[in-house]
């Protein structure tokens, strides 16, 4: 319950200094570069004609990328900050079928989907040593094809609610679940991305 208050705590903060519907408010360095991130992450497949959902979906932007990009695909978008669900209603409102949920990914019951999705939402602290392999096995466990998610670097120190991963550790356990995993870098210093694949 703390690492939620905190995570929440954070983003309240950035929306009084940012706005609800900027990057920043996000923790996004830049719009670009969370549009890079986007880019690399629907990487993992053909998403035409597929269900995706989106996790910590923020103002509901990937969403958007999507409708720029793909057709037919369902999406259901789940984040624990009412003002960014309020962007991304907005934002997607045009999408009939587009469906945004308030709630915590790793309580109540998330649909079983094509394709979990996770752009930025795995980068806080948490109290659990374990909670980004708890959250990885939690999240394959309710997609069908693919779990595509990106994680910052340990290659840089950071100071705060964020935290830095090791992509050859974050591989490494992907491994035990899939024997189809795909590792991205080279896109955006201090980034990666990984896809574990069902088959």
């Amino acid at each position: 319950m703390l690492d939620k208050l905190y995570i929440q705590k954070f983003h309240q903060d950035k929306i009084e200094k940012y706005g609800s519907n900027k990057p920043e408010s996000l923790a996004w360095f830049s719009a670009d570069d969370q549009l890079k991130r986007f880019e690399i992450l629907t990487q993992i497949g053909d998403l035409n004609n597929c269900s995706v959902l989106d996790i910590g979906c923020g103002n509901g932007d990937l969403c958007y990328y999507l409708s720029q990009h793909f057709t037919n695909f369902s999406y259901h978008g789940i984040d624990m900050i009412p003002a960014f669900l309020d962007n991304a209603i907005e934002k997607n409102k045009d999408l009939p079928s587009a469906r945004f949920y308030l709630g915590d990914f790793m309580k109540g019951n998330l649909p079983q989907i094509d394709y979990v999705l996770v752009s930025g939402s795995l980068n806080y602290k948490n109290s659990d040593p374990d909670f980004i392999f708890k959250a990885i096995a939690h999240l394959y466990a309710h997609c069908n094809k693919g779990l595509g998610f990106n994680l910052l670097s340990d290659t840089i120190n950071l100071d705060g609610i964020l935290m830095t991963y090791s992509p050859k550790t974050i591989t490494n356990f992907c491994k035990t679940l899939s024997n189809n995993v795909v590792l991205k870098e080279d896109y955006i210093a201090d980034d990666f991305t990984v896809m574990v694949y069902k088959k």
